[in-house]
């Protein structure tokens, strides 16, 4: 895989619709990104370990098994290497509490996950001209 084709968006996310439904939004948008899916917290920070280019935007899922998307979170922004990728805390959760948490342990934004493809299509679009996404 050389550089053009590196993936520009890391969803780390246990459910596989919810993965298929985002990198549509990503992959339909103007530009078309695109978007690596990683099931959990473990697959996510070995994928950084191992890889030659690091990702420009992660979303991450809070309500996953195994490791949770806030200790997740937590051991990316620990560790040096990873501390400053941006990480997006995309979720069904729309609680206070998970937002506040998310912020405090270093999450760039905290986002509710969209209902409808084209709020989702919305969604990607935004953040695709935020994080200035190529």
């Amino acid at each position: 895989m050389n550089a053009s084709e590196s993936p520009t968006v890391w969803l780390v996310d246990d459910d596989e619709d919810d993965q298929h439904f985002i990198c549509s939004a990503f992959r339909d948008g103007e530009p078309s990104i695109t978007v690596l899916t990683l099931n959990g917290g473990e697959e996510l920070l070995a994928a950084l370990v191992a890889c030659k280019e690091l990702p420009r935007l992660i979303l991450l899922d809070v309500n996953m098994p195994r490791k949770d998307g806030f200790e997740t979170l937590q051991e990316v922004r620990n560790t040096p290497a990873f501390a400053d990728l941006p990480v997006i805390m995309l979720t069904t959760s729309s609680a206070e509490e998970d937002r506040q948490r998310s912020l405090a342990l270093g999450a760039n934004q905290f986002l509710t996950k969209p209902l409808s493809h084209q709020q989702l299509r919305l969604m990607a679009q935004q953040l695709s001209q935020e994080w200035a996404l190529r």
